[in-house]
């Protein structure tokens, strides 16, 4: 038979563990609540409305994820918010049944170059295009490219041909003068000597 705990004592182990629980409380809410230096921002940079339409179409695709349209849709309102990497994870998970959609590789060629990475960039460029020119069999279903998207992927996949190479975020300066070479039809050196124009008569 054992003995009777004194009264004390059990008031004693009651105040223990309610300090132990407040002491975990208060190690939480410090671990949890961000710092006083520590700002903090949206995850997405959209008027109430299209931040609204992000959250349908993220439902909607929970339910219906190989909709191709509902996830062009979102990836274009990820790239406006500047989520490239929001982008990529939209459009890896269609590619395994759509790889022959010529928009799905444009959407991820924008989306590498915003994060900096010329090469993956470029190789998406050249898959839109080819599939884009009908160098390769299309998914059943894409719209046609009109002239339009064709221009603007032969652009894109043109620019990021000259700074495939470089290391965009080592060397940023290299890769924006490659840009303007590559944008600029009249583009001239930074060393080019000009010629004085003779003095009006």
């Amino acid at each position: 038979m054992t003995a009777p705990v004194p009264r004390g004592n059990v008031t004693a182990v009651r105040v223990t563990r309610v300090l132990d629980i407040m002491v975990l409380l208060l190690l939480a809410t410090l671990i949890v609540l961000p710092r006083p230096s520590v700002t903090v921002k949206a995850a997405l940079t959209l008027p109430p409305e299209r931040r609204e339409r992000v959250a349908e179409l993220q439902a909607y695709l929970l339910a219906a994820p190989n909709d191709v349209a509902a996830s062009l849709e979102l990836a274009d309102l990820y790239a406006d918010s500047n989520r490239p990497d929001w982008v990529l994870a939209t459009m890896g998970a269609l590619l395994p049944g759509h790889d022959g959609d010529w928009r799905l590789h444009l959407r991820r060629a924008l989306a590498y170059a915003d994060r900096f990475e010329s090469e993956p960039a470029f190789a998406a460029a050249e898959r839109a295009l080819s599939l884009c020119l009908g160098a390769t069999t299309p998914t059943t279903g894409v719209p046609e490219c009109g002239e339009a998207p064709r221009a603007r992927i032969t652009l894109l996949r043109n620019t990021l041909d000259r700074i495939k190479g470089i290391d965009m975020r080592a060397n940023p300066a290299l890769a924006k003068d490659k840009i303007f070479e590559g944008l600029h039809p009249i583009w001239v050196p930074k060393n080019a000597k000009t010629k004085k124009r003779p003095p009006a008569p």
